[in-house]
C-alpha cells in the first residue's frame, strides 16, 4: 500500500472522529468516501469543515459519499468509527466494501473491537487506533477539534495477527495527513490507558446530569473520584499484565483541566437520547478486572449508574 495520492479509504461511521480522519486523509490526497445516512443531504449539498484547536479550518466542498456500502464498493482501507453500541451492523456494513488485503482501522473506544473485527476477517490486517483527539460533532459536517495541537493517535496490533505487518504503513499514511500518530509495542496497554481516561470523564459527566470534564475537574470530590477510578483501572491493566506508571494518573488529570467545558462522546450520546457505550468502555474493563483479582468498586458503582442512566 503506497502512502502517496489516491488510496481508496472507506469511512463506515462518519461522526466525529471518522469525519476528522476522513477529512484530513481527504486533504492529504486519498481518495476517501463517507458512509452517510440521516446527514446524506446537507453534506451532499454544503460539504465538510472541521475547524482544528488553533482555528485553521480543513475543508472539504465536494466530499465523496454514499448512502449505502454497496453505492462505495471495495476499499483499500476501511476506517471504522462506528459506536460499540453498533457492532452487531459489521456484517452488513463491512462485507461489501473489504476485499482481500483490505485494512481494517478501528478508531472505536473500549474493549473488543479488534477482536471482533479480526474474527470476522482472519485474513485482513486489523488495527487498533486509540485517539487523544477530543473531536465534537457541531452539525451534519461539522466537526471541532478541541485538543491544543490537535491530539495524537496510538496505532497498534495484536502479537503475531495480519495487522502487525502495516502498522508501519498506516502510520506513514496518517502522518501524511497531518495526524501526529505513534506505533506502540502493545496494543492492550494502550487500549488501558485510554481507558484511564474513558472511564471516569465519559462516565462520570453523565451521571452528572451531561457536563463538560470541567465539572469534574473543578469539583474536588468529584476530582478525587476519577482519580480512583483511574488507579482501580491502572491496577487492573497491571494485573493483566500491562505496565502503566502511578505517574500517568497525575498526566491524564493535567491533560484534561486544559480541555475546558469538552464534552465527552458518552454525555452526547445520554443528551441526544442515544444507546450508551457501557458495555465496551465501562463493563468490559469491570470484568477483566474483576477476573484478574482486583477489586473495582468504584467502577462497579459506575457502570450500575450509568445503567441507571440508560433506562
Amino acid at each position: 500500500m503506497a502512502v502517496g495520492k489516491g488510496l481508496k479509504v472507506g469511512i463506515i461511521g462518519s461522526g466525529a472522529l471518522g469525519s476528522y480522519f476522513g477529512m484530513r486523509l481527504a486533504v492529504s490526497g486519498q481518495e476517501v468516501g463517507f458512509l452517510l445516512r440521516s446527514d446524506y443531504a446537507a453534506v451532499k449539498e454544503k460539504g465538510m469543515k472541521l475547524i482544528l484547536a488553533d482555528g485553521e479550518a480543513v475543508v472539504l466542498k465536494e466530499p465523496q459519499v454514499y448512502r449505502t456500502p454497496e453505492e462505495m464498493g471495495s476499499q483499500e482501507m476501511v476506517l471504522i468509527g462506528l459506536k460499540t453500541t453498533r457492532n452487531a451492523l459489521f456484517e452488513e456494513l463491512l462485507p461489501p466494501v473489504v476485499r482481500p488485503g483490505t485494512i481494517l482501522v478501528t478508531v472505536q473506544n473500549g474493549l473488543g473491537n479488534v477482536e471482533q473485527l479480526q474474527e470476522l476477517f482472519p485474513e485482513n490486517p486489523v488495527i487498533g487506533a486509540l485517539c487523544q483527539i477530543g473531536v465534537n460533532r457541531e452539525g451534519p459536517g461539522r466537526i471541532r477539534n478541541h485538543v491544543p495541537g490537535n491530539g495524537f493517535v496510538q496505532l497498534g496490533a495484536h502479537p503475531g495477527s495480519p495487522g502487525e505487518a502495516v502498522l508501519e504503513t498506516c502510520l506513514r499514511l496518517f502522518e501524511h495527513a497531518g495526524i501526529r500518530t505513534r506505533q506502540t509495542a502493545s496494543l492492550g496497554e494502550a487500549l488501558w490507558r485510554k481507558l484511564m481516561w474513558n472511564v471516569p470523564f465519559n462516565g462520570l459527566t453523565v451521571t452528572i446530569g451531561g457536563k463538560g470534564t470541567d465539572a469534574v475537574c473543578g469539583d474536588p470530590e468529584l476530582r478525587t473520584v476519577a482519580v480512583a477510578l483511574m488507579e482501580e483501572i491502572r491496577l487492573a491493566a497491571n494485573a493483566l499484565g500491562f505496565a502503566i506508571e502511578p505517574e500517568y494518573v497525575d498526566k491524564l488529570m493535567g491533560f484534561t483541566d486544559k480541555l475546558g467545558a469538552y464534552q465527552a462522546s458518552t454525555v452526547l450520546d445520554w443528551l441526544e437520547g442515544r444507546p450508551l457505550e457501557v458495555e465496551a468502555i465501562f463493563r468490559k474493563p469491570l470484568e477483566a478486572g474483576t477476573r484478574a483479582g482486583v477489586p473495582m468498586p468504584r467502577l462497579e458503582e459506575l457502570v450500575k449508574d450509568l445503567e441507571a442512566c440508560s433506562s
